[in-house]
């Protein structure tokens, strides 16, 4: 299991040094060369806000109260836990030359993935908070509840990326199935449909989808939706057995990964 004392070496002011360095490589990289920058955290949502809009109010007519602000509040946690999840994945054969070259504690590299998204993810929530603002549907007492939306979850994205990344550095196909299983669970997780279009007796299976809970928690802090503890707390415990098994998965794995990348 994992040790206290692994958990307490991660604190120390190298490896945090080290993770600031790579997490502002990993963001540096990413738009490289880029013009809009940081700005596609927000317009890639926004594209997506925009087509579902169209087509699930005025082609198919679902009838939901201020649906492109419902759409953008689940689009903007899906589109930080598909983008960190598939870049994660990759994130060790994407940087076999470090692995193989320098030592250093394996698990910075994912954390560093997750920490430049987690960057991207905060930048895209401000303007939509303005929004709200201007329109008079700002979050009063709800929005408390942000940090430990955006904790819970970075928890869950850490554990499958630990996951994920340790597998995939030996077993390729891995990053398909990462792809093909994100492709589903878009369409098993409330983010152009409300959670009560699902049948009462079908939301305990359904809200084993991790992101059921997360998603919900966004929209109830964001729009005031009605708010599903259950899927919550399932979520909670998941990301928790996630991010233990993973990281135990990974610090297992970890000792041959200059041989495997």
């Amino acid at each position: 299991m994992l040790k206290l004392r692994e958990m307490s070496d991660f604190f120390s002011s190298q490896r945090i040094w080290l993770l600031w360095m790579l997490t502002v490589r990993e963001l540096k990289g990413r738009y490289k060369s880029s013009i809009l920058g940081f700005l596609w955290a927000i317009i890639n949502p926004l594209f997506q806000m925009i087509v579902l809009t169209i087509v699930f109010s005025l082609i198919l007519k679902v009838q939901i109260e201020n649906y492109p602000l419902f759409l953008f509040s689940g689009l903007l946690p899906w589109t930080y836990f598909a983008t960190t999840l598939m870049i994660g994945t990759s994130s060790l054969t994407s940087n076999r030359d470090i692995i193989k070259k320098v030592a250093f504690p394996r698990e910075l590299i994912p954390f560093s993935v997750v920490l430049a998204n987690l960057v991207h993810f905060t930048l895209a929530l401000i303007p939509f908070l303005i929004i709200l603002i201007f329109l008079g549907l700002a979050p009063q007492k709800s929005i408390i509840f942000l940090p430990l939306a955006i904790l819970l979850e970075t928890t869950l994205l850490t554990g499958l990326i630990l996951l994920t990344s340790s597998l995939q550095i030996l077993y390729r196909d891995i990053s398909f199935i990462v792809v093909a299983a994100l492709l589903m669970l878009f369409y098993l997780t409330p983010v152009f449909y409300p959670l009560s279009f699902v049948p009462e007796r079908l939301q305990l299976i359904y809200s084993l989808n991790p992101m059921v809970g997360v998603t919900n928690f966004f929209q109830y802090i964001f729009l005031g939706s009605e708010i599903y503890l259950e899927g919550i707390v399932i979520s909670l415990l998941e990301s928790i057995i996630f991010f233990l098994f993973g990281f135990n998965i990974f610090k297992a794995r970890s000792l041959f990964f200059s041989d495997w990348v």
